[in-house]
């Protein structure tokens, strides 16, 4: 250990010669409390009882002893300054896997025997990101492998403290249980466990309950001296029994609302408490009979589509169950990385309104109530535990990030602006709230001219038009301006108090192409073979895919949807996000081609896991990897691991600096095939008679600088290889993902190579990692500032379609972080017109361009903000999709 700190520490210092960096000691809080301070003049957001503005908080032995204005705090109490920030209940996550070296027991069906407190570990970074994220308190979950999992534990996220000294001790026990997929394992193709069906998962509960009964029967007849032999003790039926008698609440992993309903009925049949259905995706469709059991469910708002399970998730999920009365909050099922729960939790305002003290209790004192420690936290009042989060802007707004983290008085987070960005970044203490009037919005006029008038109108290319006028003729701009006649025939629509931007668009997506990873015969996003530049993604656009109308309903009208795969994949289109056939969709085909940089598949640094959490990927920090490919929640086989990757979000530090899932084979094998590439261009220019090769043939405009190549590369060293690659070739590039871009930004910006970021603001699972050991841990969010600031263009991509609805909210996110909202809105529109030589037809709001316009209500960054209009091709299109139809269709059991 003492060896491996030695190294950290010179590593770190020679990073520092040019980049920041944090070691254990950063990690250090400045302010040391002892469960004794006064907050001082804060915003406080008590999550029960409303807002206090300029309010104070006076915290005693770890305890919220006074909330009040003027407060006068003991002789030498600390007083934390809080003028300007909001200061709210530390988060409380009903669903997480960190703190834990390891995950699942996955050998039998019923495994409750196994305990979650005998492998915590408080001092895995882990739990250190959480407190950065303002999260306190958490429940420690076995994973979903089994029916019946082991024991989980709820506890407060004190870092470097001992195991028992995490555990909430008057917290309920609790036990996990899971249905569905992740059970059944119907991905294998080796597992011979039962139960393979849902029925079967039904029948292993009723024998185990019917086992447990009869363990019972038996030790009380042996207490009771009704039989002489003493029974044989079996700590699993022990379990199950106390589970029955409502000892151990149950905590079930599920998605589907059948297999939901059979578990509420299974628990009024067998008489156990469930605290709440995990992740409960399609608790929507069975609202009514969960509030009438009075069961809660915490969920996630709006992961979707990444297997067939849940398919049928909506945003609307928390809306419509809290209108039937059920108890919702929001988890992120998490792994490592820091997250982005907040963000999640102000997502129920734009998804169903909820007030901003309805949105915040999802994530506060809803989940508190869940885990049965509502009483002591998730919520400012007096007597409870001192569990507090500060933040320098809103917790709701995209522009706030958590400054201090306090567990019983002590403040265990402390943000340290290592990048010197907090200046310059932008903070919203107020919400700017609005009614949500998306549905009830009526689309104008038909006709083919339209004209929005008296709206703010962002060009994006100039100055903001107060009370500006855009007219739009046969799908085209036609005019914009203060002052511009309206034709005659013209649909009106009244913009005063309305905002008017270019469609946004996604700079990198599977969008049409990959629909649900898992399912082979839904995907056509990848090919046999390494080298594929003949393939066109726009063959293979799935026009009804379910990924485009939410991606429409936030305001993305474009795309850039490419194959993936081989070291060369193919060419991507520019798409629109709406059209009845692959000839609407198609804005430029064949716009670039997707190249995948050498990264090698090396190990992972386990040398360096003291100081990592590698639980992203095998369970547990430090752990060895389990070879079924089981990761927290997501149970998979190897083979779709890697597509799952894209999903997870985060990353883990590898020896070579490369990625355990990078794409490509060598460099030398790409140089060899682009060197054949262009010697085939000149022979055919030299021979035009000569036998045609369509794979060099494809190869053409991008040899010519003519349209861009897409260089997929995540370390530094790699986009070193990528950079120079592109030099050689003379090649019209763009680095993709682009991890580690932000330290050879200078390269960038001189080589003038744009970046196509993968976003922060996951909130789920690997959430927002950082590359290496000693990267300061809000990097994720600070590298899109830095290459912007350097001089690099930037834009964003999704990844995966269903990541495309929220992309305009992620990138908002990095606002907060030193990006300034002007290259946020540039990078949303005209850059990546730019970057895929396409801003002739979009990017921007100027007379010739395809008319591609969102008309808002506010901030489109924001998540208080209304979508009212979308246009497409200069037409009005209606905000529907698969999730708004499964929400209208079960809105109507409420009635």
């Amino acid at each position: 250990m003492k060896r491996l700190a030695l190294l950290l520490v010179g590593l770190a210092s020679f990073a520092h010669a040019q980049f920041p960096f944090e070691l254990e000691s950063d990690r250090k809080p400045k302010t040391v409390t002892d469960g004794n301070c006064l907050i001082k003049g804060g915003r406080i957001l008590t999550a029960t009882h409303g807002t206090l503005e300029n309010t104070d908080i006076l915290v005693q032995n770890g305890k919220i002893a006074r909330v009040g204005r003027n407060l006068v705090a003991p002789s030498g109490t600390i007083v934390i300054d809080a003028k300007g920030k909001v200061v709210c209940p530390g988060i409380v996550d009903a669903h997480s896997h960190r703190a834990a070296d390891g995950t699942n027991e996955g050998a039998e069906s019923i495994v409750a025997e196994v305990r979650m407190q005998d492998i915590l570990n408080p001092s895995a970074l882990s739990v250190w990101q959480a407190l950065a994220s303002g999260h306190t308190s958490a429940m420690i979950l076995h994973g979903s492998a089994d029916c019946v999992g082991g024991q989980s534990v709820v506890i407060k996220y004190k870092y470097g403290a001992t195991a028992d000294e995490v555990r909430i001790p008057d917290a309920p026990r609790m036990i996990k249980f899971a249905l569905g997929e992740n059970v059944t394992r119907k991905s294998s193709t080796t597992n011979s466990r039962f139960p393979t069906t849902r029925m079967g998962v039904e029948s292993v509960y009723r024998h185990a309950f019917n086992e447990a009964i009869q363990y019972k029967k038996d030790w009380d007849a042996f207490k009771s001296g009704q039989t002489k032999v003493e029974p044989r003790r079996d700590l699993r039926l022990e379990t199950l029994s106390d589970i029955l008698q409502k000892k151990i609440w149950v905590q079930c992993h599920c998605y589907r609302s059948d297999e939901m309903l059979m578990m509420v009925r299974l628990s009024q049949e067998y008489g156990f408490k469930i605290g709440a259905l995990q992740h409960a995706l399609e608790a929507y469709k069975i609202a009514p009979e969960l509030a009438k059991a009075g069961i809660g469910i915490s969920i996630f708002e709006d992961e979707w589509s990444f297997k067939q399970e849940g398919y049928d998730a909506i945003p609307w999920n928390a809306y419509i169950c809290n209108k039937a009365g059920v108890n919702v909050s929001i988890n992120t099922d998490g792994l490592s990385g820091t997250t982005a729960l907040n963000i999640d939790a102000a997502k129920t305002m734009r998804f169903g309104g909820f007030t901003e003290q309805q949105a915040l209790q999802t994530i506060t004192i809803n989940p508190a109530k869940e885990l049965g420690i509502d009483k002591r936290t998730g919520s400012i009042d007096v007597g409870k535990d001192a569990d507090i989060a500060i933040w320098d802007g809103h917790p709701l707004s995209v522009y706030s990030k958590c400054d201090l983290t306090m567990i019983e008085g002590k403040v265990y987070f402390q943000r340290r602006d290592a990048f010197g960005i907090d200046g310059a970044s932008i903070t919203k203490a107020v919400l700017d709230r609005k009614v949500n009037a998306a549905e009830n919005t009526s689309l104008p006029k038909s006709s083919n001219i339209y004209a929005i008038v008296g709206a703010t109108i962002h060009p994006v290319v100039g100055a903001d038009i107060q009370g500006g006028t855009v007219v739009v003729k046969d799908g085209k701009i036609l005019s914009v301006g203060k002052s511009v006649d309206i034709p005659h025939g013209a649909s009106v629509i009244q913009g005063r108090g309305l905002h008017v931007y270019p469609g946004f668009f996604d700079g990198q997506s599977s969008i049409g192409l990959k629909e649900i990873s898992p399912i082979p015969v839904m995907n056509d996003n990848r090919e046999f073979g390494t080298f594929n530049p003949d393939l066109d993604a726009l063959t293979a656009e799935w026009v009804e895919s379910a990924h485009f109308g939410p991606a429409k309903f936030n305001g993305v009208t474009n795309v850039f949807s490419a194959p993936t795969g081989g070291s060369i994949s193919g060419q991507g289109a520019i798409i629109n996000t709406d059209g009845y056939t692959t000839e609407q969709l198609g804005v430029e085909r064949k716009a670039g081609l997707v190249v995948n940089m050498a990264g090698g598949r090396g190990r992972p640094n386990f040398d360096m896991c003291d100081m990592v959490d590698t639980s992203i990927l095998f369970g547990g920090r430090g752990e060895t990897p389990q070879m079924d490919g089981r990761v927290g929640d997501a149970d998979l086989s190897l083979n779709q691991l890697e597509e799952y990757y894209d999903f997870l979000g985060g990353r883990v530090p590898f020896q070579d600096g490369g990625d355990v899932f990078a794409q490509g084979g060598s460099n030398s094998a790409l140089d060899s095939y682009f060197d054949k590439a262009s010697k085939y261009m000149d022979a055919r220019k030299a021979d035009p008679n000569m036998p045609i090769d369509l794979e060099m043939e494809a190869m053409f405009p991008y040899l010519k600088g003519e349209k861009t190549v897409v260089l997929s590369a995540h370390s530094a060293s790699q986009i070193r290889d990528a950079v120079a690659f592109a030099q050689k070739f003379k090649l019209k590039a763009a680095i993709s993902d682009g991890s580690e871009a932000w330290r050879e930004a200078a390269l960038l910006a001189k080589a003038r190579i744009p970046v196509i970021l993968a976003p922060a603001g996951a909130s789920t699972l690997g959430a927002n990692n950082t590359d290496r050991a000693y990267d300061p841990y809000d990097t994720p969010y600070v590298k899109a500032g830095l290459l912007a600031k350097a001089g690099v263009k930037i834009c964003f991509q999704s990844g995966d379609g269903s990541e495309t609805m929220m992309l305009p909210f992620k990138v908002g996110e990095h606002c907060a972080y030193g990006l300034s909202r002007e290259d946020a809105l540039k990078a949303l529109t005209i850059n990546p017109a730019q970057i895929f030589g396409v801003a002739d037809k979009l990017g921007s709001i100027e007379p010739g361009k395809i008319g591609n316009l969102i008309v808002t209500d506010g901030d489109p960054f924001e998540l208080t903000t209304t979508m009212r209009y979308v246009f497409i091709d200069g037409q009005p299109r209606r905000l529907e999709s698969k999730h708004t139809m499964l929400r209208d269709k079960y809105l109507q059991r409420l009635k």
